[in-house]
């Protein structure tokens, strides 16, 4: 039994020390937006006209700011490619950050 207690304790030490020693960069959790500008190519729009009829608009009233839950929703459905699976998870995290704060992390 001390044997196999020995040979998990190195397989563990070797699993964790690898990518220490050979590993590439660490990447780390990403946000919705950071995955997006790795995953897709920027676009170019023109600048929209703005008419006389936008311009004489008046200003929208303050609308209620959209819930923790819905921010999420939103951003997990930006998430694409090959960094999806770290991308959910951020959004995540920012989640329970908002329901504990009241504010979406940046």
């Amino acid at each position: 039994m001390r044997n196999a207690m020995i040979l998990v304790s190195v397989m563990l030490a070797i699993y964790l020390g690898w990518p220490l020693a050979f590993g590439g960069k660490q990447r780390g959790l990403e946000t919705p937006a950071e995955a997006r500008s790795v995953a897709a190519t920027p676009v170019f729009a023109s600048k929209p006209v703005r008419t006389a009829a936008l311009a004489a608009r008046p200003p929208a009233p303050p609308s209620r700011p959209e819930s923790c839950y819905k921010r999420y929703q939103r951003e997990v459905k930006l998430c694409t490619g090959a960094t999806a699976a770290a991308c959910k998870l951020g959004a995540a995290d920012h989640w329970d950050m908002c329901e504990a704060t009241g504010f979406w992390p940046n």
